[in-house]
């Protein structure tokens, strides 16, 4: 969906598997720098084995003005992977402005499911800072088109799948499961095995 380059700098806001994986293809693709936002430091510095740079911890300060400061004045890519009103806003603040009839603002890319109606001064937010707002429905992938790519990233060691997956469940175990994803206890991604036959 962004179009991410080399040398474009990126935030993604929460990071989990979703975030985890935005953060890796971010890093694949030549991004500087990549900016993990979360609550707990533990994933921050878990992000960091998928390509974070830098890691903001947004229980300690306002993540928007330390993205800010990390890149003089603001991101050109901003991922909302949690979908909660905060981050929606958090990812068009956190991006550069532009000038309008210049040069364009940077990205907020909406990756997460909105959990909330948002009321957001569009004005102030966006038109006066030439920034541009972006959804991605399953990061706008065409299989033909990317599966070759992610499995080139997964040979050279740039997608970390095996690491990606931190947890592993059995069917008797589901409830366990569902409650540790509810309280946050998965880093990355869980799964579920089932028995063979």
């Amino acid at each position: 969906t962004a179009k991410v380059k080399r040398g474009d700098s990126v935030a993604v806001l929460g990071v989990g598997g979703v975030g985890l994986s935005s953060v890796a293809a971010a890093a694949a693709l030549g991004a500087n720098p990549v900016i993990a936002v979360d609550l707990d430091e533990a994933k921050l510095e878990f992000a960091r084995k998928f390509g974070a740079t830098h890691g903001v911890n947004a229980s300690s300060g306002d993540p928007v003005e330390a993205i800010k400061k990390l890149t003089n004045g603001g991101v050109d890519f901003a991922f909302d992977t949690i979908g909660a009103p905060k981050t929606q806003v958090q990812i068009a603040q956190a991006t550069r402005p532009g000038i309008g009839g210049v040069r364009e603002g940077g990205t907020a890319i909406l990756v997460g499911i909105p959990q909330a109606e948002v009321t957001v001064d569009l004005w102030r937010t966006l038109v006066a800072q030439a920034r541009i707002y972006r959804s991605s429905l399953g990061g706008s992938s065409r299989p033909d088109r990317d599966f070759p790519i992610f499995l080139d990233w997964y040979k050279r060691g740039q997608l970390k799948l095996n690491d990606l997956v931190t947890k592993k469940y059995t069917l008797d175990q589901i409830n366990e499961g569902v409650h540790d994803l509810e309280r946050g206890r998965i880093f990355g991604r869980s799964i579920m095995e089932f028995a063979k036959p």
